[in-house]
């Protein structure tokens, strides 16, 4: 369990280099773009080029959330439960529902890649192959699930540290 843990972890972060990557040069299009039509100069494809960007911006930053526990979550409703045994349980089986989302998200995103690669898709204008952008959208996706689920897994075991229990919102204040 432990380094299944560490596993998490790591990939975590490298989902977060990634998603910071994806950012980084969306800004650096989005001022290059600005400059360059200032002085009379635009590139055709900006646009193409910018969604595509957004593709490992946006995904690799939903796995890095999630295995950080900053995914959306019902926090107002279950962390004032005092039983912890509810609590729980309670979490584990919302966690299961969002694991079961975005395993169906993961597979639409995965025979969307397949059928659209064997089709040879390439964005707009700049004739960019789009293959490599969905696949890494599958494996963001395929990575939330296995945390969902390694965290469900914690959860029925006990292990949880992630909960803000009644103690813990008091020692905040």
């Amino acid at each position: 369990m432990r380094h299944g843990q560490r596993l998490l972890e790591l990939l975590s972060r490298i989902s977060g280099l990634i998603a910071v990557g994806g950012i980084l040069a969306l800004m650096v299009l989005t001022v290059v773009t600005v400059v360059f039509r200032a002085i009379g100069i635009a590139f055709p494809g900006t646009y193409a080029l910018a969604e595509l960007l957004l593709i490992p911006a946006i995904s690799f930053a939903l796995a890095y959330a999630t295995m950080q526990n900053e995914h959306m979550r019902v926090t107002l409703f279950v962390d004032v439960l005092h039983h912890r045994r509810f609590r729980l349980s309670l979490k584990g089986i919302m966690l299961a529902l969002g694991a079961l989302f975005w395993m169906a998200v993961a597979l639409a995103t995965i025979r969307e890649a397949i059928r659209r690669g064997a089709q040879g898709e390439l964005s707009p204008i700049i004739n960019i192959p789009v293959a490599p952008f969905r696949w890494m959208m599958a494996t963001a996706m395929v990575l939330i699930c296995v945390t969902l689920l390694f965290k469900v897994i914690q959860l029925f075991l006990g292990h949880d540290d992630s909960i803000n229990t009644p103690e813990k919102l008091e020692n905040k204040l």
